[in-house]
């Protein structure tokens, strides 16, 4: 037991020893492995992007372009720790977003270069940590249609997210300290709004720790060019924007402060205060602006870029404030309460090369609207706006409350303009010259006029131009109105007068809108009706002198030129016109009248007529532009008498509809009603072409339609190559794609024809049948002398006098398109020459004279069994008549004799037995009568039996005659 004491106490003191020396080699191997650890971590952060690129790239890209409904892809890219080390930097170039339908064609964004450096530590935490992120070129495109869809709501639906969401707070949050963008384009259009925003040369840098709840955000925005654009006006144009802002961020109630801030566009220099808070769905804010200039300068740089000219160097002077604030929530059911006012006192403004000056600028303009989503409570208020133009005084005011329930409006303009003044205040090439003058007022409630209280609402006075001329090297014609005279009062607005001309274009106008009080407050539609006459009009002088291009790309760039028509939806105007002439291109128009209505976004024609190639149009129907994409037409037209080659060359839908036209000379007459949906070149798409007509001719020249020269090289008659149509008419109707001749007969030189088929719009490819009586002797001498051989052969053989018939039926089927036309001719009895037919037609003749003859035959045949039989009757009769004569004769001899031995008898006795005697002897002449009668009927009837026979004998064999010609 000692001993092992002994040896454990050795043991201890020798591991006690060598304690040290253990620990130092296991510090040295963790040490060790932890170094190799790191180096293997960088090592791996440097080769494992490079060696597995591509596959990231593949699963990162396909994950993506999964969850979207867009089409994502990048250039370049590259994910580094050494760059910023610890933290992870990544750099993407040419990233691109492409939309998809409906908005092909069209890239959300092109980023030249993103990058962004990340504290790598916190892919382990609840934060993401971003130090900083950057856009270098990058290109935005954000486009709203009509229907309200927008190219930036391109995540797909996904229920499941969006209950997860909905049930459970993400855990996963970003912090940004800083970012910025470099050389930016920005573009928001939006057609719903009308509104269309351009931001260029866009630099913006923004910092902040947003790590934190409560910091200050820094930024500064800087753009070379902002272009705006509202309903069609341009309020800004190539203006310059630098924008400073400080705001404080309070993250956790999303409350967001101005402080020291200063935005400047052009010249105006605003500063902005207040707040703006995002504590839920609502949108809270408290917000005040106001100009830090007060010069006439900065207000002026507002006037819309329209309207504006370049004003650097004008002397200015006069002061003038701009201030404004905006209150309240913002949600889907309220509007923040706003106001605004402008006031300019005494302000002068004059451009340093022009003689005249525009002074006494006065405006005191105030708008409010204490709940912005009940625009009734708006006022209107401008005291007053004057200025005195070259000494021409204008002075206007208005104060407008209610304007949604019960417009109530109180207001006044008073003008009176030397129009030629203008240019001696501000810069213009044009010439203007005339006089406006205006003195209207209008004071009452809107209910007073739909109630027709019109002794409660006060619009009186007038509004004129006088000898106005304008003169501009931007249009090669001049304007000029004689006369123009406005008058109103609360019913109506009337044009009592117009009298103007348009280059060597007269035009004169009367009429009346008799809503125009509703139209301008209520925004209601505009009823008007209008009387116009011209003694002409000449669009080509409008529309200017057309560059010489060659002729193809002349056409493409007429119709590429041409878009939809949109037709308002807020008027309803009816026009009754009357124009001496029309000019158009090549084509005059005259003796135009007719009626349209504009209404309801179509427009309506009624019994419109015009003359035109040499004949004469009448037209009814309509346009519908509801559908901008697809407008629609339905027309109905009654021509008579159009030349067909003038039509054809300016109306390129009667080549599609029918290509023969292009090659026939002589006049028409159709009538035709039609619809069909329009394409965005305001042109008719075939395949939804939808009508019926009838169409007529009466002397037309075809020469070189290439159906009818192969039909006439199919059966070699060159006569029809090129032919006179007489008298032809048929109808026609427009379904699926095709015009559908139907069947009409139509003499082509001598030939009488029947005809009828369909023509396809889009590939012009034809389906018709033809069936006719072609002459004989068009077949030519050729034919004629094989013919003629083969007929002396028949006549001779036969004993006839056949001829050729005069004419031969003939079926041509005609299919391919019009240009490669496809021609198989069958004629009468399934044959397909000519000599085919030709004989079977003689064979058919002979076989129709030869049956002639048989029954002929038949009938003499007939008529001598007829004469036999009667004969024969004639002589059984006489033999009859002979034998009853004979018979009588002896009887009477008998009966005689009989008589006389009776009488002989002497006494009683012998008397008795000669009357007994004398009964016998007479008694055994009538058997010897009878008996010599009945013998001879029965030859006089033999005598007739074998006349019938013999007759009947030569029927028959009449009959049996084989007349058939092999």
């Amino acid at each position: 037991m000692k001993e092992m004491v002994s040896n454990a106490g050795q043991r201890d003191r020798t591991n006690q020893e060598n304690r040290p020396r253990i620990m130092a080699k296991w510090t040295t191997r963790i040490l060790l492995s932890l170094g190799i650890l790191i180096v293997l971590l960088l090592a791996a952060a440097v080769i494992l992007p490079i060696v597995f690129k591509d596959k990231i790239e593949a699963a990162v890209k396909e994950e993506v372009n999964k969850n979207i409904n867009a089409t994502v892809d990048w250039g370049e890219w590259d994910i580094s720790l050494l760059r910023n080390f610890p933290n992870l930097s990544v750099e993407v170039s040419d990233v691109k977003v492409s939309n998809k339908a409906p908005f092909e064609g069209i890239d959300l964004a092109r980023i030249g270069e993103l990058s962004l450096t990340m504290d790598i530590k916190s892919l382990w935490s609840d934060k993401i940590d971003l130090k900083r992120i950057g856009l270098k070129k990058p290109y935005f495109h954000v486009k709203v249609l009509a229907d309200g869809a927008a190219n930036y709501d391109i995540a797909l639906a996904d229920s499941t997210a969006v209950e997860e969401e909905a049930t459970e707070e993400s855990a996963f949050n970003i912090g940004l300290r800083e970012y910025w963008i470099e050389d930016g384009h920005i573009i928001y259009d939006d057609e719903p709004l009308t509104f269309y925003l351009e931001l260029a040369g866009l630099q913006h840098k923004g910092s902040g720790d947003f790590t934190q709840d409560l910091f200050t955000l820094n930024t500064t925005t800087t753009a070379d060019t902002v272009n705006v654009r509202y309903d069609g006006i341009g309020y800004l144009r190539k203006a310059k924007a630098d924008i400073k802002a400080d705001l404080d961020m309070d993250l956790p109630n999303m409350k967001f402060t101005f402080k020291e801030n200063e935005a400047t566009v052009n010249q105006l220099v605003l500063g902005f205060d207040g707040w703006l808070a995002m504590p839920a769905d609502d949108i809270d804010m408290d917000i005040t602006w106001n100009a830090k200039k007060s010069d006439l300068g900065t207000l002026l740089s507002l006037i819309p870029a329209e309207f504006a000219s370049d004003m650097s160097g004008v002397n200015m002077s006069g002061k003038a404030g701009f201030r404004g604030y905006v209150k309240g929530t913002y949600n889907d059911n309220t509007m923040p309460g706003f106001g605004l006012d402008v006031d300019v006192d005494n302000g002068r403004f004059q451009y340093p090369d022009l003689p005249k000056s525009v002074e006494n600028i006065f405006i005191d303009l105030n708008l409010t609207s204490p709940q912005g989503n009940d625009m009734d409570g708006l006022v209107v208020d401008l005291k007053r706006f004057a200025l005195t133009m070259a000494g021409n005084p204008v002075e206007a005011r208005m104060h407008l409350t209610t304007p949604i329930s019960d417009p109530n409006v109180d207001a006044e303009l008073k003008a009176a303009l030397d129009l030629a003044s203008v240019k001696q205040v501000v810069p213009m090439e044009e010439d203007l010259k005339g006089n406006f003058s205006a003195d209207v007022r209008m004071k009452g409630r809107m209910s007073d006029v739909e109630a027709q209280r019109y002794e409660k609402f006060t619009a009186e006075g007038s509004m004129s131009l006088q000898g106005m001329e304008y003169t501009s090297d931007s249009i090669p014609f001049d304007v000029g109105i004689k006369s123009l005279l406005f008058d109103f009062s609360p019913r109506f607005r009337a044009l009592t007068n117009f009298d103007g001309k348009v280059g060597s274009s007269n035009i004169q106008a009367k009429g009346r809108m008799d809503n125009y009080l509703q139209w301008w407050l209520r925004d209601s539609t505009l009823v008007g009706s209008f009387d116009i006459a011209a003694n002409k009009l000449d669009l080509n002088e409008l529309m200017g002198p057309a560059e010489e291009e060659d002729a193809a790309a002349t056409a493409e760039a007429d119709t590429s030129a041409m878009t939809v028509i949109e037709v308002p939806g807020n008027i309803d105007f009816t026009l009754k016109a009357a124009c001496g002439e029309v000019i158009y291109d090549d084509l005059n128009l005259t003796n135009v009248r007719g009626g349209l209505r504009v209404h309801d976004q179509r427009i309506d024609l009624r019994d419109v007529f015009f003359n035109l190639f040499g004949g004469s149009v009448t037209m009814a129907g309509g346009y519908v532009a509801k559908d901008i994409t697809a407008p629609r037409i339905d027309l109905r037209y009654d021509v008579k008498d159009l030349d067909i080659e003038q039509t054809v060359a300016y109306i390129d839908m009667v080549q599609k509809m029918a290509p023969i036209a292009k090659t026939c000379k002589g006049k028409f007459s159709t009538t035709l009603e039609m619809e069909a949906t329009l394409d965005e070149a305001m042109q008719p798409i075939m395949s939804t072409l939808l009508g019926a007509g009838t169409l007529r001719t009466a002397n037309v020249q075809v020469d070189g339609f290439q159906p009818l020269v192969d039909i006439a090289q199919a059966l070699k008659i060159k006569e029809i190559e090129n032919t006179r149509l007489q008298d032809v008419a048929f109808s026609y109707e427009f379904k699926d794609g095709k015009m559908i001749t139907k069947p009409f007969d139509v003499k082509i030189d001598r030939i009488k024809a029947n005809v009828g088929g369909t023509t396809a719009f889009a590939d012009q490819a034809i389906d018709y049948d033809m069936k006719a009586k072609i002459p004989s002797n068009m077949f030519g001498a050729a034919a004629a002398q094989t013919v003629g051989s083969l007929l002396g052969e028949a006549n001779r053989f036969l004993g006839t006098d056949v001829k050729v018939p005069e004419e031969l039926d003939v079926t041509v089927k005609i299919t391919g398109t019009v240009d490669k036309p496809i021609i198989k001719p069958v004629f009468a009895g399934g044959t397909s020459s000519v000599k085919e037919t030709v004989i079977e037609a003689v064979k058919e003749t002979i076989n129709e004279e030869i049956g002639k003859a048989k029954e002929e035959a038949i009938a003499r045949a007939k008529e001598e069994r007829d004469r036999m039989i009667a004969e024969a009757q004639k002589q059984a009769d006489q033999m009859k008549a002979q034998a009853r004569s004979e018979a009588a004769r002896v009887k009477g001899e008998a009966y005689a004799a009989a008589d006389k031995l009776v009488n002989d008898a002497k006494d009683p006795i012998s008397k008795a037995a000669a009357k007994v005697a004398a009964q016998k002897l007479k008694q055994e002449a009538d058997k010897k009568e009878q008996q010599f009668v009945a013998e001879a009927d029965k030859r006089a009837d033999g005598l007739v039996n074998t006349a019938r026979n013999k007759g009947d004998d030569l029927v028959r064999k009449a009959e049996e005659t084989d007349t058939t010609v092999k």
